[in-house]
């Protein structure tokens, strides 16, 4: 009987041994996650020719980085919604660009990254909405995009669509 109370000892040892052991192997260190507000006042977005545009508006965002067992980071994923007016300098002519919701992943092993959301969702009253873009965009490294969903257009059409909506 104690040589058996004995084995059951040692195999309770060496199972919460084997437990420990896996549990130290496999532990992965928690995703980090940060919180913010995004506020931007006044700030200058782009040249319409006879006057500049401005944005103002607000948002929150957060930020988790995800990491490997060694500790080291390897993905990121960005969540944000913002409100906000884009306005003419001269007249004070203003658009509204809400909601603007995106979720943008970052692989930085890999070096992508994916965004998805509807980037900028802007309505003049009386109108609708004039310049919508969303769906998901994604980028191997700098450069232009290799696989695009969903209305995108070129910077330079866009900020024409605007500059004529504030016009």
């Amino acid at each position: 009987m104690k040589k058996h109370i004995k084995g059951v000892s040692l195999s309770i040892l060496a199972i919460g041994f084997c437990l420990l052991l896996q549990t130290h192997v496999y532990a992965q260190q928690a995703p980090f996650v940060e919180e913010f507000d995004i506020a931007e006042v006044n700030t200058p977005v782009a040249n319409c020719g006879d006057f500049i545009m401005i944005a103002d508006g607000e948002g929150t965002a957060k930020l988790t980085t995800y990491f490997n067992r060694q500790g080291d980071p390897i993905r990121l994923l960005f969540q944000g919604r913002y409100n906000g007016t884009l306005s003419n300098s001269v007249t004070g002519a203003s658009i509204a660009d809400a909601p603007s919701v995106a979720n943008i992943f970052v692989d930085l092993a890999a070096g992508t990254q994916t965004n998805i959301g509807a980037f900028f969702t802007v309505t003049v009253p009386g109108q609708g909405v004039v310049f919508f873009e969303a769906g998901r965009i994604v980028f191997a490294g700098s450069g232009e995009p290799v696989f695009i969903a969903g209305p995108h257009l070129p910077p330079d059409e866009s900020t024409a669509i605007l500059c004529s909506a504030l016009r």
